[in-house]
């Protein structure tokens, strides 16, 4: 369900699991007239861009998959693999094949501690 089972929550998930609490912030309820939550709260959050060649285990990817404007935020993980949170799917660990890699807008690293442990 979006705002409470989507990427922004798996990402909250994710860190909590590491001692690291995100605020939650309200969805928008047209993803094809707003910006991405995480572009406009990445600095806030302690998050630094990245080099998509320095990407590391732990990364956050934000991807356009199906919108106008980058809005999907993965996990990038060893392996060369993901963790996300598809619309109306389960969370999954997928490859990080051509089709993600395609999307990828940008990549961020949480800048106050290694989060890959």
């Amino acid at each position: 369900m979006y705002g409470t089972q989507d990427c922004y929550s798996l990402l909250r998930d994710y860190y909590a699991l590491r001692g690291i609490d995100f605020p939650d912030f309200e969805r928008p309820e047209n993803l094809e007239s707003t910006d991405s939550i995480f572009f406009r709260h990445a600095k806030t959050l302690g998050f630094v861009l990245v080099d998509f060649d320095d990407r590391e285990e732990g990364d956050v990817l934000i991807m356009r998959l199906g919108t106008r404007t980058p809005m999907h935020a993965a996990i990038y993980l060893a392996g060369d693999r993901i963790l996300h949170q598809r619309m109306n799917s389960i969370s999954a660990v997928e490859p990080f094949g051509r089709y993600y890699r395609q999307s990828v807008a940008a990549v961020y690293r949480y800048a106050t501690g290694d989060v890959s442990r």
